[in-house]
């Protein structure tokens, strides 16, 4: 089996699992239903038809979500034993773990698609900027991308689910609040801070542009991220 077709092939039964399972329905519950929240006090606060104040607040749900999508990834395979044989059969541990993290993906993208009823439902409100709104949504896409490459190394790292979820969670809330943290520091330390923070790189899709420097961030943060978990596996790989 080609390597491309390998990972495909984990990426599908990791989406079959997560959707096999009811946690994933009532993430997806909650998700909606804290979305859909947002929205209806946004709407009645503001009257208004702009979704960038809608998708922010959305941002802070995903710092939750995220890690709880992604904490079984590699820590569940780790516990039940099924992670030694599938690093003895052939499959390079960057092929698994690209796989599962593809197969994330995809789950996130339907929890982002469940929400594209809210800029349909401004319409009703005044004209909608639909390219806004896609700039907005690939902003959010992206931000959700790194949080879940986060909570896949977080799972590489240890075989409790619980503890995979936290330490996940921690490592996004410290790249999210980065931004506080810049605002009191001043100099180099303080720029760089507020470049790193993830909610900065989010302010350009937020009022519709497209710009290279945060699309490059986004990418290379879940990369990096992606490129750790590998070398966390392929280290008990030969341990």
């Amino acid at each position: 089996m080609a390597g491309g077709a390998k990972w495909w092939v984990v990426a599908r039964r990791e989406w079959r699992i997560t959707f096999s399972s009811p946690l994933a329905f009532v993430l997806l519950g909650i998700w909606m239903l804290m979305s859909g929240y947002f929205f209806v006090a946004l709407i009645t606060a503001t009257q208004s038809s702009n979704m960038a104040p809608l998708l922010e607040n959305m941002l802070v749900l995903v710092l939750f979500l995220a890690p709880l999508l992604s904490m079984r990834l590699l820590a569940e395979e780790r516990r039940s034993g099924s992670e030694e044989l599938i690093l003895t059969a052939p499959i390079s541990p960057a092929q698994w773990v690209l796989g599962k993290y593809a197969g994330v993906l995809a789950v996130w993208t339907v929890f982002v698609l469940t929400t594209l009823l809210f800029p349909l439902a401004t319409g009703r409100l005044g004209t909608v900027d639909w390219g806004v709104v896609g700039a907005s949504y690939l902003g959010m896409w992206l931000f959700g991308a790194v949080c879940l490459a986060v909570g896949l190394f977080a799972s590489s790292l240890t075989d409790n689910q619980l503890v995979a979820a936290l330490v996940g969670f921690a490592i996004v809330l410290l790249l999210y609040a980065a931004s506080f943290f810049g605002s009191s520091a001043s100099g180099w330390l303080g720029n760089l801070l507020q470049y790193v923070a993830l909610p900065s790189q989010f302010n350009n899709f937020s009022v519709g542009l497209i710009s290279v420097s945060p699309m490059v961030y986004y990418v290379s943060l879940a990369v990096g991220f992606i490129f750790l978990a590998v070398r966390a596996v392929d280290m008990r790989r030969w341990a």
